[in-house]
């Protein structure tokens, strides 16, 4: 299926929700696209550059998200609120410019063994993990509540572990929840050594709250 692409300086999950503001005339002509369809695009992560460079080189394995939101300016630029949907890979480029626009192929989505009890096990850790955050930043602690389907849980994960882009991309590749959970688990105790012991928190949030497009 071909889909259109936006390269960002992070990383989107499946079921989570993702913010952009839109205002490069190569990125309106692309949502313009989006919405008068099926109000779905690709999200991918940057290799090498800036998102406001056309050159920019982007990950092979990205999340298709869907609008949900849509608020319109005066001057054309737009504040989307869209919501991952599904992992893809990149088969081709069918479309360089202005936007780019490629051949994908959805990813299955796979439990794997012992999913459940890594989702317990993760869950815990990132719980502990959220709680030394909040603490170190005078926030209070709140109860969180981690999905008890594995997948759903190994993203929501992923999504709040605040290290580097290409931890959060390797999280998004992996192919089963399983695998990911563990992988998330191996992160949240490095994490939570620097938290615990030396009072460092990892890399802070890979883009801001709103996208530079």
């Amino acid at each position: 299926m071909e889909l259109p692409l936006f390269p960002l300086q992070t990383v989107l999950y499946p079921g989570l929700p993702i913010p952009l503001h839109v205002f490069e005339e190569r990125y309106r002509q692309m949502f313009k696209r989006i919405l008068d369809t099926d109000r779905r695009f690709g999200v991918v992560a940057i290799v090498q550059g800036r998102e406001v460079d056309a050159g920019a080189t982007y990950h092979p394995v990205g999340c298709q998200a869907e609008v949900a939101e849509v608020r319109r300016h005066a001057d054309g630029r737009l504040d989307v609120v869209a919501r991952g949907r599904s992992r893809f890979t990149i088969d081709g480029v069918v479309q360089a410019a202005p936007y780019i626009v490629a051949e994908v192929s959805d990813l299955p989505e796979t439990t794997g063994e012992a999913a459940e009890q890594r989702t317990v096990k993760a869950g815990r850790l990132f719980t502990r993990y959220v709680t030394t955050l909040l603490q170190m930043t005078g926030g209070e602690a709140e109860a969180i509540d981690i999905p008890d389907d594995p997948v759903a849980a190994s993203y929501l994960v992923a999504a709040g572990l605040q290290v580097d882009l290409a931890d959060k991309q390797r999280l998004l590749a992996i192919p089963s929840a399983a695998e990911r959970l563990a992988a998330e688990a191996s992160l949240l105790r490095r994490e939570l050594v620097l938290l615990e012991h030396f009072r460092v928190a990892g890399p802070a949030p890979t883009a801001t709250p709103f996208s530079v497009n």
